[in-house]
């Protein structure tokens, strides 16, 4: 088994845990080659219907795994897409991550998917600028729960150690950093 598909059964495990401890949020989860499907309900996010906007509760997303994961970062793509600037009008893209790391995890990619779909950010560089919208806040209708063996993974802090020099200063897994 290649690091590719041992990182994706890991993945597939953290998703069910949190699944589970979000049954009425993360209503459905499938997994296919390469990929994982997430049906969100509770989750509200605006739709653009012609120059109308509306908010709609229930979303699918696919998480794409690239070839190359985890040196490539996973992808995120609404079946239906979303009004927000980060989203592909036509596509469904969900433009994730602002730096990505690959200690970040499937956990990371639903929160920071739910902070979007809620208008709690927003990465406004144009080369991830995709949408000329600009939408209120929305407040989540459900709580969400990230059970303890998810956790470590969102906050861990590592220390990286260079071969010639000894220690470099401690790093923060940025996974959420942009969200808080």
């Amino acid at each position: 088994m290649n690091l590719r598909d041992r990182r994706m059964e890991e993945e597939w495990q953290l998703l069910e845990a949190l699944t589970s401890a979000n049954p009425r949020i993360l209503a459905q989860i499938t997994r296919s080659s390469g990929e994982f499907r997430v049906v969100l309900k509770e989750s509200p996010a605006w739709i653009s219907e012609g120059s109308e906007l509306r908010v709609e509760i229930e979303h699918t997303v696919r998480y794409v795994y690239p070839r190359y994961y985890p040196a490539l970062p996973i992808d995120g793509y609404f079946v239906r897409p979303i009004a927000h600037v980060n989203v592909d009008p036509v596509t469904g893209f969900v433009c994730l991550w602002e730096r990505y790391q690959a200690s970040q995890t499937i956990v990371d990619a639903v929160l920071i998917t739910r902070a979007i779909m809620a208008c709690r950010i927003a990465n406004h560089d144009p080369a991830h600028c995709m949408q000329s919208v600009e939408c209120a806040p929305l407040p989540d209708a459900q709580p969400f729960i990230v059970p303890e063996q998810c956790r470590p993974v969102l906050l861990c802090r590592k220390r990286r150690q260079r071969l010639s020099t000894g220690q470099m200063p401690q790093e923060e897994n940025r996974a959420l950093s942009y969200i808080e």
